[in-house]
């Protein structure tokens, strides 16, 4: 809006010009408030919208996952295994990547591996900076460790539960 006084370009709906302090003449205002009162108030309450399936019905629910897996301990997140996964991150190569979790900078960019041998799991440390542990036992470079149902396995910070089905 333009100030009558100075010719100064104001902010649409200022009361006063910012230049030279003039009162600006409030033609919008008075529209816009003649609009909003206009609307009659409204007392029946809003219907409930219908309530919606998640899942239609016609579709049986997924069924989990139930090959060997790791759940990362902190968020849930689950890791499916095949008959062998590299670990680690920002490695377009590696089968499990953790590069944006939390604590994943403990964690090399090679840090294990898992493996399936006649039917057991395996986990190998490949060398890395901070570690793997199975069940707090600190694994040797290049060491495969059996794991079985439940055991814990950590990496640098992160830490995972080992899961066969």
């Amino acid at each position: 809006m333009q100030c009558p006084n100075c010719q100064h370009w104001n902010e649409p709906g200022s009361r006063f010009c910012e230049e030279c302090g003039t009162e600006l003449p409030m033609n919008v205002a008075p529209a816009i408030a003649r609009v909003v009162q206009s609307a009659p108030p409204s007392s029946a309450p809003l219907p409930e919208p219908p309530a919606q399936p998640l899942i239609p019905p016609d579709e049986p629910p997924p069924v989990p996952y139930a090959g060997a897996h790791l759940v990362l301990s902190v968020t849930g997140s689950i890791f499916k295994l095949g008959q062998a996964a590299v670990i680690g991150r920002e490695d377009p190569s590696l089968q499990i990547d953790f590069d944006g979790y939390e604590n994943a900078k403990y964690i090399s960019h090679r840090h294990a591996q898992i493996v399936q041998m006649n039917g057991k799991y395996y986990v190998e440390d490949l060398g890395s900076s901070n570690h793997t542990f199975v069940n707090d036992i600190k694994l040797a470079q290049g060491q495969a460790e059996p794991i079985e149902e439940g055991d814990v396995i950590r990496l640098g910070k992160i830490e995972l539960v080992f899961h066969e089905q």
